[in-house]
């Protein structure tokens, strides 16, 4: 196997979980701060994965205070 692949694809791994922990880190903060400041018992919560404008995934939960 090629040592280049290997070493670009190690680079990518670590880009996307940057990324992830970006998303992670920050959304939570966001929910937090909202369950925080805001009255209502209950939150339908959405974060759609899109790659080019197209979307992947959507995660969909609700969180009950």
């Amino acid at each position: 196997m090629n040592n280049f692949n290997n070493n670009n694809n190690d680079e990518v791994d670590i880009q996307i979980r940057k990324f992830l922990k970006q998303v992670g880190v920050g959304s939570h903060q966001i929910i937090e701060n909202e369950l925080k400041t805001n009255s209502s018992s209950s939150f339908n919560i959405c974060i759609k994965l899109e790659i080019d404008n197209k979307e992947i995934k959507k995660f969909e939960t609700t969180i009950k205070k």
